[in-house]
């Protein structure tokens, strides 16, 4: 039952990644309005290489729901290893994997974006940005990998206050660099990667420092994580690496097919999903608490009450999300006017919107018991899900009802809600079915 203790107990983990979730999409949107003042052809090319950059990061956004759960399942064993053995491990990784990537990506941006647009002007801008964010590859995989231990111990305030450092400085460094204030020279889209990126290796050493003053006890950098345990965090990671890489890899193709429909469905399109990550990111955060105390309570023998755990998650979730959405139902012009300053545009994505705001209170299943399966060493399934429903149901049908059809931006959303009507429904089944609660990490 949610009784009042046991949303305080979720709210006090939830909280902290809720104001951290939410000034990293903040930073996003205004990111996004800075650069929607450049024209819509930047504002097309910024969306499609943000989501080729997310394509990319998926390599080590694992790391987070790997080290917290290994550390939060083995703090309800009471287990005597070092304490940072699995965040060592979790930083080995983000280097093994991120520097090779890095090299490999920025050398193949110009064939990639020749794959995705044809527009000489999009790709213009899109080529030179996309090549400086894949340079934050190697600080996103270490400051996941520190978000991952955070949550596990139970101190996201740690977390918060580097996120919010971090967007702070980001927002900062863009204005300056986009626009040529402060002295700086004024570098429009390039600034604005170029911020981003020197934001993130400010946000590595701000971890560095705090986890060298605080854990420097447990094993931080000295505890040398064995083959195993390095093998172990890679392959718990992999699940949530796949679906984010498949997910990632599924919206450039689907802005790729939006694009074919006209640009400005391309832009419209790209605002809307940035957009609705706003609705998602209390689903986000909670599906990190959620994590936490499952694993933890799994850890503690309690499967039964771990589950419990998940449920009142999930409700509270779908509750809160379903009332935050009431403003986008009723103002959509106000919200998406900040962004979309082409009016053609600005209509098409109104009922859109609506849409979105409606059904984002269900649609938080899907990240929070998500990311928990994740963390609990199901995450197998919740990839199938994921990959079948976007790749054999959604994308195939946004080609027929979009460049196949030529119907508009709100027949392509409809399809949109159905993909998640029917991702939400198979999570939840995967949830209920409890083979989770089996499985040994």
């Amino acid at each position: 039952m949610l009784t009042k203790d046991r949303v305080n107990v979720i709210s006090k983990l939830a909280f902290p990644f809720l104001i951290a979730l939410s000034s990293t999409v903040l930073l996003a949107l205004i990111d996004l309005a800075m650069v929607g003042t450049l024209g819509i052809i930047t504002v097309a090319a910024v969306g499609m290489a943000t989501f080729c950059e997310t394509l990319v990061v998926a390599s080590v956004t694992g790391l987070t729901p790997a080290v917290q759960g290994i550390v939060a399942r083995r703090r309800g064993e009471g287990s005597t290893e070092p304490l940072c053995l699995p965040l060592n491990a979790g930083l080995l990784a983000a280097v093994i994997v991120g520097v090779p990537l890095t090299i490999l990506c920025y050398a193949s941006v110009p064939f990639c974006m020749s794959l995705i647009t044809s527009d000489p002007q999009v790709t213009a801008v899109a080529i030179p940005f996309l090549r400086i964010l894949y340079f934050g590859l190697v600080a996103i995989g270490l400051i996941n990998a520190f978000e991952g231990h955070w949550a596990g111990v139970e101190r996201p305030k740690i977390y918060m206050t580097v996120i919010l450092v971090i967007s702070g400085l980001n927002i900062g460094l863009n204005y300056a660099l986009i626009f040529g204030h402060f002295g700086l020279p004024a570098l429009g889209a390039r600034g604005a990667a170029i911020g981003t990126t020197a934001a993130l290796y400010v946000g590595v050493l701000l971890n560095c420092a705090i986890a060298f003053v605080s854990l420097r006890k447990h094993g931080f950098l000295k505890a040398m994580p064995e083959r195993s345990l390095l093998t172990h965090i890679m392959k718990l990671g992999l699940p949530s690496t796949m679906q984010q890489f498949l997910f990632a890899a599924g919206y450039i193709t689907f802005f790729w097919m939006v694009g074919r429909v006209g640009t400005a469905e391309l832009a419209a399109a790209s605002v809307l999903i940035r957009v609705t990550m706003v609705m998602v990111l209390l689903a986000m955060a909670l599906g990190m608490a959620s994590a936490t105390l499952v694993s933890r309570t799994v850890g503690e023998g309690d499967v039964e009450g771990a589950a419990q755990w998940g449920w009142d998650v999930g409700k509270l979730g779908v509750i809160t999300i379903t009332a935050l959405g009431l403003p986008l139902l009723l103002f959509p012009e106000f919200f998406l006017g900040f962004f979309l300053k082409d009016p053609h545009a600005l209509a098409m994505a109104i009922l859109p919107l609506r849409m979105v705001a409606v059904t984002s209170g269900a649609g938080s299943l899907i990240y929070i018991f998500g990311y928990t399966l994740y963390s609990v060493g199901d995450g197998n399934r919740v990839v199938l899900v994921s990959f079948s429903t976007q790749w054999i149901f959604f994308l195939p049908l946004v080609w027929v009802v979009g460049p196949y059809l030529h119907s508009g931006l709100l027949q392509i959303w409809l399809v949109q809600m159905a993909y998640g009507a029917l991702a939400t429904s198979l999570i939840t089944a995967i949830w209920i079915s409890g083979r989770w609660k089996r499985i040994k990490i």
